[in-house]
């Protein structure tokens, strides 16, 4: 009996022993919490935006004046020649003076950045989202690159955005992922970024605290130790009368040619076409045309008078935006708006649009 019980207890030791081993050599399981931080926000003029102050935020202005403040000196040395057109339209458009640094962390200010998914530009559009916001992209240009008329998009965008949420912290998330990734966040959460950055993509998280971050540091950039030569330049816009070369134009009216090249990105081969938008130096505010040119109505005008319409109608449903029901149809929202007569972006469930068919 003794050598049975002895047998039994060794054959007990030894399971215990396999599965200590088993323990010790089986990969540990990660389990995260997240904890909700309550921001504060800076109280100070010189914001348009409420700007929040969390660890978050901190840890990124730590970083980019840290560890990659060649990074942020070299897009607002770029930014020179963009800032204040951007600022002029963002203006006309209603937005906050804020939202123009947001290249910053888009693009460094550079219009020949491309990301892995495609999107292209100062302000990072992807083709599609760039047509239904105006944009041409063809074998002779990509207006994605051009400073002027992306700059033009992306107020509209933003400004979409808003007339969605309510709330700038979520449009810049949005902007990012897209509303409808925002949107589903937001049906089991408080309305507010910092409540669903847990849930969001990997990117997205971390943007809204870049943008911050980079904006207080684009602010004062001297008090984090980065020296910038600030000599900002205004474009004026005009239209080409003839093909010709940006190294021709340069020549002939003695424009640095590198700076020429940089707002003029959108042109492929750097070669304009009659009728092509031109983006020109100037040292001036005053040269600069920003407001919506009487000329260009005009011409809008003219074309919609040569193409007869003829029109669907559509409900809008829960759920509809007016940028999905674009989507839908293959056609611009401006043109919705036109064909409507609405003065925002805010449709009702019910209401009959309608959709404007060549």
């Amino acid at each position: 009996m003794r050598g049975k019980y002895k047998s039994i207890a060794l054959f007990t030791v030894f399971l215990f022993f396999l599965s200590f081993i088993n323990l010790s050599c089986s990969p540990k399981k990660k389990y995260t919490y997240y904890t909700y931080e309550e921001p504060k926000y800076y109280k100070s003029g010189k914001y348009k935006l409420k700007i929040p102050y969390n660890s978050k935020v901190k840890s990124y202005i730590r970083y980019y004046t840290r560890k990659d403040s060649k990074f942020i000196k070299n897009a607002l040395e770029r930014a020179n020649l963009y800032l204040p057109t951007i600022k002029k339209i963002f203006k006309q458009y209603g937005l906050p003076e804020d939202l123009a640094y947001l290249p910053i962390i888009e693009s460094g200010f550079n219009p020949y950045a491309r990301s892995s998914s495609g999107a292209v530009g100062l302000w990072q559009f992807l083709p599609q989202t760039a047509r239904r916001f105006g944009l041409t992209i063809n074998r002779y240009i990509d207006e994605r690159k051009d400073p002027y008329k992306s700059t033009i998009a992306a107020a509209k965008y933003l400004k979409y955005l808003y007339s969605i949420f309510k709330d700038w912290e979520l449009v810049l998330a949005s902007y990012n992922c897209g509303e409808g990734c925002i949107q589903r966040r937001l049906r089991s959460s408080k309305k507010s970024y910092w409540h669903i950055r847990h849930k969001l993509p990997d990117q997205t998280r971390e943007y809204v605290p870049k943008f911050f971050a980079a904006l207080i540091i684009a602010k004062n950039p001297r008090k984090y130790g980065i020296y910038v030569n600030k000599k900002p330049i205004y474009i004026v816009r005009k239209k080409a009368k003839s093909r010709f070369s940006l190294k021709t134009l340069a020549k002939k009216y003695r424009i640095n040619y590198a700076k020429l090249k940089f707002l003029n990105a959108h042109l492929k081969r750097e070669i304009a076409f009659k009728g092509i938008g031109i983006n020109l130096p100037s040292r001036s505010s005053k040269t600069i045309s920003l407001t919506r040119n009487t000329s260009e109505k005009n011409m809008t005008n003219k074309i919609v008078k040569k193409v007869n319409f003829k029109y669907k109608f559509y409900r809008v449903k829960t759920g509809d935006t007016l940028y999905s029901i674009s989507k839908k149809f293959d056609i611009t929202i401006e043109k919705i708006m036109e064909f409507n007569g609405l003065k925002n972006y805010e449709i009702q469930v019910g209401q009959i649009l309608k959709i404007p068919v060549e």
